[in-house]
């Protein structure tokens, strides 16, 4: 787990009051003993992260105790980072929600360092409540998250995007027996990354804590070149109540391009899968899978979207981000009008049948062709006059044709007798008697 980046966070609360932390006590800080703009007295220095050092201070006059963040000696020419800084101080304080740290002040040292006064956090970064006692309860992670979102829920209305949400950057105050969120450090330290020298996974802190920002990163923002927008913070906090919930985060690597290449190719074990141990609630693992699908146009588009899911969690309902098919009433239209006009179809089909067998008793037969007119046969003479004639030679046996040729049976007595009998239609696939002796079968040879 990264530690906490001081530079992006109001205070380091691991600390007694009035000491400075490891590393700290015995290092002269000329800002010490000062007093800034004749209003802030710097007490102490808390700690030091990539841009910028952070001091406990007090009003001068009203004696309010506050936060100081003092940019670093060697960001002093760099313009572009000092109005940025200052550019962000004021959209934090525009936003005006109670979980959101208050920005109260803004302006320069004597030597011309930019510096941001705010409210002093009594308490502790997320960062450190998850290493220390993770997994936590269902309902505390539940709770803090909701805080959370309801927080970048606000500041998204205002068109701001954090880009950096991590626990180090989600503040919790204690209030009796409930956590108290703030959210600190909108954007301040995506300047961090790009400005800063030195490789890219070493820009996160002074100290060299290499995973505190990729483990968190969303894929869009890990590929870069994207169109990041409000989703990859609802992608962090997901990844935030992931950690919560399980005590570890999906994606570990040994390296900054190890992590990133995980978040954008490796899919993400659900946690109950990953800790089935905890008992963690079906309706919690969606919202948790929700919130971190990889194409951002199937997460949350919303941040308060989420936020009210988590609120439905912790009132107890069970139906929480279930994914229903479509009804019919949600079909495309094209599907809605297919339907009944095939149905009508298959009814009109069926009636026209039904008509037919009812009409004819069967189905009407297709009428068949009458067979071509043949030439006049000679009447036969009188009865006298054939017994003078010689009776006609028998034709020549035709050769035996096989089975599948069909013939007509050949009448008892003399070719008179067939020429007096009515001759009908010939059916398609039969021949005639005269045909008989011309008609080569279809299974000889032609020599």
């Amino acid at each position: 787990m990264a530690e906490v980046d001081p530079s992006l966070s109001e205070t380091t609360p691991q600390t007694p009051s009035g000491s400075a932390p490891a590393g700290e006590a015995g290092r002269f800080d000329p800002l010490v003993g000062t007093v800034l703009n004749e209003r802030y007295a710097i007490i102490r220095r808390i700690g030091e992260g990539g841009m910028g050092a952070v001091y406990e201070a007090r009003h001068a006059i009203i004696g309010k105790r506050v936060a100081v963040k003092v940019l670093l000696e060697k960001f002093l020419e760099n313009q572009e980072l000092i109005a940025r800084l200052l550019q962000e101080a004021r959209l934090a304080s525009s936003i005006g929600h109670e979980n959101i740290v208050d920005v109260t002040d803004y302006g320069t040292t004597s030597d011309g360092r930019a510096f941001v006064v705010m409210e002093f956090l009594d308490g502790e970064a997320l960062a450190q409540l998850v290493m220390r006692d993770a997994p936590l309860p269902v309902e505390r992670s539940l709770g803090i998250l909701r805080q959370v979102c309801s927080a970048l829920s606000a500041a998204h209305a205002k068109g701001i995007v954090h880009r950096d949400v991590k626990p180090e950057n989600i503040y919790l105050v204690r209030r009796g027996e409930v956590d108290f969120v703030k959210v600190v450090d909108f954007g301040v330290s995506k300047v961090v990354q790009v400005r800063e020298e030195g490789p890219d996974w070493q820009r996160l802190t002074r100290t060299g804590t290499v995973l505190g920002t990729p483990l968190y990163m969303s894929p869009e923002q890990a590929r870069g070149g994207e169109d990041v927008d409000h989703r990859t913070d609802i992608w962090s906090a997901g990844l935030m109540l992931y950690e919560c919930l399980t005590g570890e985060v999906p994606f570990r690597a040994n390296n900054y391009l190890g992590v990133i290449s995980q978040v954008i190719t490796q899919e993400t074990v659900p946690p109950s899968q990953l800790r089935p141990e905890l008992g963690i609630p079906a309706a919690v693992d969606r919202v948790v899978m929700r919130a971190l699908e990889k194409d951002r146009d199937r997460r949350y588009q919303q941040m308060a979207e989420f936020e009210h899911d988590l609120e439905r969690l912790l009132a107890g309902d069970s139906t929480v981000a279930l994914r229903e098919a479509p009804g019919p009433s949600e079909a495309p239209a094209g599907h809605r009008l297919r339907w009944p006009l095939a149905a009508l179809g298959v009814l009109a089909l069926g009636v026209a049948i039904a008509l037919a067998l009812v009409g004819g008793g069967q189905p009407a037969q297709a009428p068949v062709a009458p067979a071509p007119s043949k030439p006049a046969l000679p009447v036969a003479p009188p009865a006298a006059a054939a017994a003078a004639q010689p009776a006609p030679a028998a034709p020549a046996p035709t050769p035996s044709t096989p089975e599948r040729t069909r013939r007509v049976a050949k009448p008892r007595g003399s070719h008179a007798s067939v020429v007096a009998t009515p001759a009908g239609p010939v059916e398609r696939g039969k021949k005639s008697k005269a045909d008989d002796t011309i008609a080569p079968s279809p299974y000889q040879s032609d020599e």
